[in-house]
């Protein structure tokens, strides 16, 4: 190898290893924010795999927190689009339930946020 091959090697990894990082911890150690009417009543966290059931008099929503990543597992609402969404496990991804007035978001661990649960 040559002198400016090496040089080359060195910046790309210098580049690339903090990235790689980086994209291989995304979505791991955050939060699921469950909101209704725009208030904040539960967090969950994702590195634990549990099954919450919110329920309004609007109807229900069953959020499932599942390898490191959230979905609403279950509505009553007539669309369902909340359910078909799928999992989210992104920062700031969200599922929401417009006729539930219903939304989880994912918060990654190192973001602040505020958190006022009722």
């Amino acid at each position: 190898m040559k002198k400016y091959d090496i040089i080359l090697l060195a910046v790309i990894i210098t580049v690339l290893l903090p990235l790689a990082i980086v994209l291989l911890n995304s979505g791991k150690g955050g939060k699921a924010i469950v909101k209704s009417d725009g208030k904040v009543i539960k967090t969950l966290s994702l590195d634990k795999d549990s099954v919450y059931t919110y329920q309004s008099d609007k109807g229900f929503n069953t959020v499932e927190v599942k390898d490191g990543k959230v979905r609403v597992l279950e509505a009553d609402c007539p669309n369902k689009d909340c359910v078909n969404k799928g999992y989210i496990n992104k920062n700031n991804e969200s599922v929401i339930c417009l006729p539930h007035r219903f939304e989880v978001i994912v918060k990654s661990s190192d973001e602040d946020y505020d958190i006022i649960v009722q």
